[in-house]
């Protein structure tokens, strides 16, 4: 989940005195879509000294994405033959996703503090279940991840049910 925050410096203190000092996060986002479709098929990410591959299935229920996920790794110096090789099998550039903050993690949830593009500051709180979880547990998982967002000041109101892709592209 995430929420859009309007005092960053807040709830990076709140953050700070609840979970410990933060980590800083750098990622650049290059997003790729097969010819004619609106949503992303494949990412490649910049993070620190890697490039990670993903390649999702995604859905949405009550604003709550979910996602299952297929990624690898490489070194940095594969971003250009990994591009052409994106293009030559028939993907096309879609857009460009580029967060910077920090992160925090409370021992299940891994907490986010980050501007992202020109759309503002954003809180993304995310736990990972493995494919065998049952229904229960993400249930849980999603309470879990509203408290730590009452808890940082976001009202129920204050989740933000749009992706990234929809608010950088203006498209559905």
């Amino acid at each position: 989940m995430k929420a859009r925050i309007g005092d960053a410096d807040k709830t990076a203190a709140f953050l700070t005195s609840r979970f410990g000092s933060p980590h800083p996060v750098h990622k650049l986002d290059h997003y790729f879509r097969r010819p004619g479709e609106n949503i992303q098929a494949l990412r490649i990410r910049r993070n620190g000294d890697l490039l990670e591959f993903t390649a999702k299935r995604t859905s949405s229920v009550d604003g709550r994405e979910d996602n299952e996920e297929f990624e690898f790794r490489a070194l940095p110096s594969e971003l250009d033959a990994a591009v052409s090789f994106f293009h030559v099998l028939g993907y096309e550039d879609f857009f460009i996703k580029k967060k910077d903050g920090w992160e925090w993690f409370d021992g299940e949830a891994h907490i986010e503090l980050l501007s992202v593009n020109d759309l503002g500051w954003f809180l993304e709180i995310e736990i990972l279940l493995p494919f065998s979880s049952q229904k229960s547990d993400a249930i849980r998982a999603e309470e879990h991840i509203l408290s730590l967002m009452r808890d940082a000041g976001v009202g129920s109101g204050g989740i933000e049910r749009r992706s990234y892709r929809e608010m950088i592209t203006g498209r559905k």
